[in-house]
């Protein structure tokens, strides 16, 4: 209570009311009393400051352990982030390998699902070129149904019994394959409007795709298209070059792994 000593302020205290109740006693002069009395006051004002200078402190350690009991909060709030941040980093660290892992497989299986279609897909190119023309393309293969066996006579878009007999061999090794999806083109040559020859190529495409489909083929794997005059094979107006512009191709295109809508493939020149 800076050095004040409690003793001495009891002391003085206790004389001074000692030399009230006696009328003063023995002292003679009013005077000392009164000096006695300042002395006192003062003793009990540095009593009152030290009083209020003790509560303040009080007051300022309550609040500075307040304060420290909040920073102690904010640390644990904020190590408690860390460590959820840390979970969180090493969690997302695992999917990010998880998702690594699965791709890599998917790329695997992906990969050996190509090669297997591409050797089944050699295979059958293999046995369709003993009676037909082929050629590979982005998206599978062409079949080219041969002028010298398989024709159209000019303006019509009826089979003849070789036509029959040649998709029949066709639709034979068409048949042992799955996973392929058919989309017939029918062409014709440059003779007639091209609104005419675009039905006309239709109706060719219509009776090829209807033969397949009657030798066994799932109709919901084959579509068709005309073509008209737009595509020639050959360039002339010689009969040679109308004969063999007069045509049906047939695209096989593997349904197995996408590559798009195999109506809207360009077909060959």
């Amino acid at each position: 209570m800076n050095e004040i000593s409690w003793g001495r302020i009891c002391a003085l205290s206790a004389l001074v009311l000692a030399l009230i109740g006696l009328g003063v006693g023995e002292y003679k002069s009013i005077e000392a009393v009164k000096s006695l009395k300042a002395q006192v006051a003062d003793l009990r004002s540095q009593v009152n400051d030290a009083s209020r200078l003790a509560q303040e402190e009080s007051s300022a350690a309550n609040a500075a352990s307040l304060r420290a009991n909040e920073a102690a909060v904010r640390a644990d709030a904020a190590a408690a982030g860390r460590r959820q941040a840390e979970a969180g980093q090493a969690e997302a660290v695992n999917s990010a390998q998880q998702a690594t892992e699965a791709a890599t497989r998917a790329n695997a299986e992906l990969e050996r699902l190509h090669r297997e279609r591409e050797e089944e897909l050699n295979r059958m190119q293999e046995a369709l070129n003993r009676v037909v023309e082929t050629h590979r393309t982005p998206k599978g293969m062409v079949i080219t149904l041969p002028d010298s066996t398989f024709r159209f006579d000019f303006d019509k878009a009826d089979l003849n019994q070789r036509n029959r007999e040649l998709l029949s061999r066709v639709a034979g090794i068409l048949l042992v394959s799955k996973g392929y999806g058919l989309s017939v083109f029918g062409y014709t040559d440059d003779v007639g409007t091209a609104e005419y020859n675009q039905q006309l190529s239709l109706r060719r495409a219509e009776a090829v795709e209807q033969y397949l489909v009657q030798s066994g083929i799932d109709p919901a794997i084959v579509n068709r298209k005309g073509f008209g005059k737009s595509s020639p094979v050959v360039a002339g107006t010689s009969p040679t070059a109308r004969m063999r512009n007069r045509r049906v191709e047939i695209a096989l295109t593997d349904s197995s792994i996408k590559y798009g809508d195999v109506a809207t493939a360009s077909p060959s020149k």
